[in-house]
Formats: C-alpha cells, sequence, structure tokens
C-alpha cells in the first residue's frame, strides 16, 4: 500500500487530535484540573485552552485547504475541558469527511493560501499541509503535553505517543 498525502495529513492530524483527547483526559483526572484551561508553560504564552484552540484550527484549514473548500472559523471560547473535548470532536468529524482521492489530488493544486504574518501567497496544497498545518498541530499538541506536565500531571512519553503507535500496530496485525 503506498503512503500518501492524505496518509502524512489527514491521518496524522486524526491521531494528534486523538492524543491531544488523551493527556486531556488523563489531566482531567488531577486535583486541580479546574485551572489547566488557563495554565501555561511560560508567563508570555498561550495557556492550555488556546493549544487545543489552535491545533483543532489548524486540522481545520488542513482538511478545508486539501479538500478544496473555504475554511471555517473556530471561536477561541474554550473554558472548561468539555469544551476542549467537543472541539477535538468537531474537528475530528471534519477530518473523518475528507475524501482521500481529493486530498491527494489537491496537494498539487496551487491557491491562494493566508499564512499568519506573511500574508496570501499562492501555493501546493502539499507546502500549506506539511509546512505549515501539520507542524503547527503537531507544536500545539507538544506545548499542551509541556503545560500539563509543568501542572504536575503524571504524563509519561507513553501517553503521548501511543494514538500514533497503535495506529500502525492494528494495521500490521
Amino acid at each position: 500500500m503506498t503512503f500518501t498525502l492524505y496518509d502524512a495529513t489527514i491521518v496524522e492530524a486524526k491521531l494528534a487530535l486523538a492524543s491531544l483527547d488523551h493527556i486531556l483526559t488523563e489531566a482531567e483526572k488531577h486535583s486541580n484540573a479546574a485551572s489547566f484551561p488557563d495554565a501555561r508553560l511560560h508567563e508570555d504564552m498561550n495557556p492550555l485552552s488556546f493549544q487545543v484552540h489552535a491545533a483543532t484550527r489548524f486540522a481545520e484549514k488542513l482538511v478545508a485547504r486539501l479538500s478544496g473548500r473555504e475554511s471555517v472559523e473556530f471561536e477561541d471560547k474554550l473554558v472548561t475541558f468539555q469544551d476542549m473535548h467537543s472541539r477535538i470532536q468537531k474537528a475530528e468529524e471534519l477530518l473523518g469527511k475528507a475524501d482521500k482521492d481529493i486530498v491527494n489530488q489537491q496537494g498539487e493544486e496551487i491557491a491562494p493560501t493566508a499564512l499568519p504574518s506573511a500574508g496570501t501567497m499562492d501555493l501546493p496544497g502539499k507546502a500549506f499541509a506539511m509546512g505549515a498545518a501539520v507542524p503547527n498541530i503537531n507544536f500545539h499538541l507538544s506545548m499542551a503535553y509541556a503545560i500539563l506536565r509543568k501542572e504536575g500531571v503524571p504524563l509519561g512519553k507513553k501517553d503521548f505517543i501511543m494514538p500514533f503507535v497503535g495506529e500502525y500496530i492494528v494495521k500490521m496485525q
């Protein structure tokens, strides 16, 4: 079976969001979990709730760009764990609707693409996907993990990695 743009982007984003959802579920068990949505790694960095917003926003932008449709805005109003889980579920649903053939075709299609602090550029879908969307999803997942570790949540590498690894172990069996 050939590894495609769809696999490198849509599947990767689904797995990253599964990891994010898992670490949030683990964090909810912690005694001071109610303070976590506002927790920051450093005072000049964005809080956990923003990390979830950004990861899901880039997942939505990814699926929109690689499906040839306009992106929709997600409100940045994530206050509770339930808000964050619901947002992840919404993004996962959008990713689940992506058509593999269309995604793979859109990778070569050049279209005006809005990039934060760079304006709009004409880019092929794969350039936006691999140069902006996927790295940003993984960055914000990593920041969420780091914030939760800083707050004392007993997460390990396994909590972060297993959603990714599990996907491939299942396929091998």
